[in-house]
């Protein structure tokens, strides 16, 4: 079996600073740190997890509660957070509930602190407010993604979605729009929470005479499509739809094409998250804000490194990009103002 001491023998260092190498800490000169990574791979040297945790009082093992493992914008997080996590030799246990209560979320955070993890990353998810509380209580970091309870002394990052819904309304009034409605979500998140708020902020900047019609469906292309066919149906002076996520705006545009409406002469779309089936439409790729995806995950990690090494909390706010394909028409070359 080797050991510490046989890779710096091999390598003709201390056994410290083989030590600072595995376990990522001291001050190592880059070379020295790749020659004893190199042997370490070569010699097959594999650290005894035990007796680390012995003498750091860490596992090296940070949970990452989602809400969903298949949905691509929430794996494209993950693997923000996989890349910095295998940088810095962490290994992730990735938990999804079966349901949406906040007991399923809770009972998977007991799960996780059975499990000993470092601390937990909460990867946008409902109820955030009672699982912040609940893993705090225990003790360990906690960063929310996408959520923002201050209040908590917890690190967060999000893009900035009250902005960037904003910027949606403004390029739909910029292309003509004026009837601009807004699907939202059922589901109780502080992202989605934002995006109306940015949404219905630009609609009384721009029209402050007109009361938009906002309209919730779950999460999901389908029931999107009946909320957007039933809006279409009492509303059909409509001409435009910002869409809380790609998913209702995937079904958004299914619904005005089932009531004969021609996408985008007579009704724009754009959605929120940049999702590979949205962008990949063979007809109507859909228009939509775009979100810095793994960057997020990325950054979340580095937060939970951070925070483990004593740093207090801090939050980061990311710009997101507009996106226009398709299912919008063109802009106008006209400065932003009222009707």
């Amino acid at each position: 079996m080797v050991t510490l001491k046989d890779v710096a023998q091999r390598v003709g260092v201390s056994i410290r600073a083989v030590s600072h190498a595995v376990n990522h800490t001291g001050r190592l000169a880059p070379e020295t740190r790749e020659k004893i990574l190199t042997a370490i791979h070569e010699m097959g040297y594999y650290p005894n997890q035990g007796a680390r945790e012995l003498v750091t009082r860490r596992s090296k093992l940070i949970g990452v509660l989602t809400p969903s493992l298949s949905i691509s914008f929430y794996a494209r997080i993950i693997s923000g957070i996989q890349q910095v996590a295998h940088q810095e030799n962490y290994t992730l246990l990735l938990m999804s509930p079966l349901g949406e209560k906040s007991a399923d979320y809770q009972f998977l955070c007991t799960q996780m602190l059975q499990r000993r993890v470092d601390g937990i990353i909460l990867n946008p998810i409902p109820s955030v407010r009672d699982i912040a509380k609940f893993t705090r209580s225990c003790g360990i970091p906690v960063i929310q993604i996408q959520n923002h309870i201050d209040s908590f002394g917890s690190d967060y990052v999000q893009v900035a979605n009250s902005e960037s819904a904003k910027e949606a309304v403004y390029a739909l009034y910029r292309s003509g729009c004026r009837k601009i409605a807004m699907v939202s979500h059922s589901r109780v998140s502080e992202e989605i929470a934002d995006r109306k708020r940015g949404f219905l902020a630009a609609m009384k900047e721009m029209m402050p005479d007109y009361t938009p019609v906002v309209m919730e469906s779950r999460v999901g292309i389908p029931d999107a499509r009946r909320v957007v066919g039933k809006m279409l149906a009492e509303h059909p002076e409509i001409d435009a739809i910002f869409a809380a996520s790609d998913y209702a705006g995937l079904g958004a545009a299914q619904a005005a094409l089932e009531l004969g409406r021609r996408i985008p002469e007579d009704l724009s779309i754009i959605g929120f998250d940049n999702l590979e089936i949205a962008a990949q439409q063979l007809v109507y790729p859909l228009s939509t804000v775009d979100q810095p995806k793994e960057e997020i995950g990325r950054i979340a990690m580095k937060m939970m490194i951070d925070r483990l090494n004593g740093r207090r909390p801090i939050s980061q706010v990311l710009p997101a990009s507009l996106i226009l394909r398709s299912t919008t028409k063109a802009i106008k070359k006209k400065k932003r103002g009222r009707k």
